[in-house]
């Protein structure tokens, strides 16, 4: 491969995939020139610990229609943990294909030295400053820890962020590639329309957010999505269809703190409150304080339900993230890619689950299988007889 060729990786949920991913695509190849995109992608659940809304396989296929090359999966135990621990996860994987020399994210923020900036006191921080009394304070103000950190920030580097996923994100990930002095470059792409978190569709370019409730409500989505992207409705999966589940597996354990970010105190309130469970997101909006997030809450249950324990989360963790590359889908383009990156990358690249080592994968996508079957009332493939794509 010629020194010259530019690889651009990008770290997605597409939750589903919409316009604004397809301008993020067509800027990673028309404004970086990129010769190849290689996606770094959530499977069947995220990073707010909710389902997706459509299979990994649905979500790849749209993306490699609308321009991405090669798509690998994120581990489910990365890809529904915390901002920082999603970024170290997803930036390894895409480091360690070993062609990839840039990382393309979206941000709030259009400055790129701020978000760095940002992100170097972060690092300080996480070096120096988590004993101060200063930071102490905070806490004991009742702010949770990101809230602290943000304000710790603000008081000691003068430097101030906006409060938005894609600006925490896009700092986590220059974190990630900082610490671990991977060969990766980056460089942002300033969010357009409406925000991460806005309900209500804003036109052609429209948030995830705003899609996924305008599919809830069987609205048409049709102008915020490419031409050639078109979803069956009957597939759409809602934060609140693994209620049911969720509860029978609540009630089956009296203690959760074996799961990944748990404590004995969140145990115990997920417990104590367990008679007054009506849904996902309603009990997660009733477990929320102001020193415990939605977000957090809603990842917490997702450990719980995924069976993801503080052991394993540990194991994979010391195992520096990846094990192996699980491949999703590739085009034509990407094909040239593929043999480069088997002759140099350290992981093995897989095009299937291994019934051991993958339980976690495997286990959050027959959820998300079996809620499909029941909405369609027909048969899906599971995972070990659905093959990679290929898109020409």
């Amino acid at each position: 491969m010629e020194d010259k060729m530019k690889i651009v990786g990008i770290i997605t949920e597409y939750n589903p995939f919409h316009n604004g991913h397809k301008y993020q695509i067509e800027y990673a190849k028309k404004k970086l020139m990129a010769d190849c995109v290689i996606i770094a992608m959530s499977g069947s659940f995220t990073q707010r610990g909710t389902i997706a809304a459509f299979d990994k396989y649905t979500r790849a296929q749209a993306a490699l229609k609308n321009g991405a090359d090669i798509i690998f999966e994120i581990p489910t135990i990365f890809a529904t943990a915390s901002a920082k621990e999603y970024a170290a996860c997803a930036t390894n994987l895409l480091a360690s294909t070993k062609i990839c020399d840039t990382l393309l994210f979206g941000s709030e923020t259009e400055d790129i030295n701020l978000l760095e900036k940002y992100a170097k006191a972060e690092i300080d921080f996480e070096n120096d400053s988590i004993k101060s009394d200063d930071f102490k304070r905070l806490i004991s103000m009742g702010n949770t820890f990101s809230k602290a950190r943000a304000l710790f920030i603000k008081e000691k580097y003068k430097i101030e962020l906006s409060n938005e996923p894609n600006d925490i994100l896009a700092t986590e990930y220059i974190n990630a590639i900082l610490k671990n002095n991977y060969d990766l470059s980056y460089t942002n792409i300033k969010r357009i329309n409406n925000s991460y978190n806005s309900n209500e569709l804003s036109g052609a370019i429209s948030s995830a957010t705003s899609i996924r409730q305008a599919l809830k409500e069987n609205n048409s989505i049709d102008f915020c999505v490419p031409e050639n992207t078109k979803y069956n409705k009957n597939l759409f999966i809602d934060f609140d269809d693994i209620s049911n589940i969720l509860y029978l597996k609540l009630i089956s354990e009296g203690d959760y703190t074996k799961y990944a970010d748990i404590s004995t105190d969140l145990s115990n309130k997920i417990k104590n409150n367990l008679s007054s469970y009506i849904s996902f997101s309603q009990y997660c909006d009733l477990l929320k304080s102001k020193d415990i997030t939605y977000s957090r809450i809603s990842r917490a249950l997702c450990h719980i339900l995924l069976n993801i324990t503080k052991e394993e989360f540990d194991a994979a963790q010391k195992n520096n993230y990846n094990n192996k590359l699980r491949l999703l889908g590739i085009n034509e383009n990407g094909s040239k890619f593929l043999s480069n990156i088997k002759q140099n990358s350290p992981l093995e690249i897989i095009t299937k689950p291994d019934n051991i080592t993958d339980k976690i994968d495997i286990y959050a996508s027959e959820i998300l299988r079996i809620l499909q079957i029941t909405k369609t009332n027909s048969s899906i493939p599971n995972e070990y007889t659905r093959k990679f794509l290929k898109e020409k």
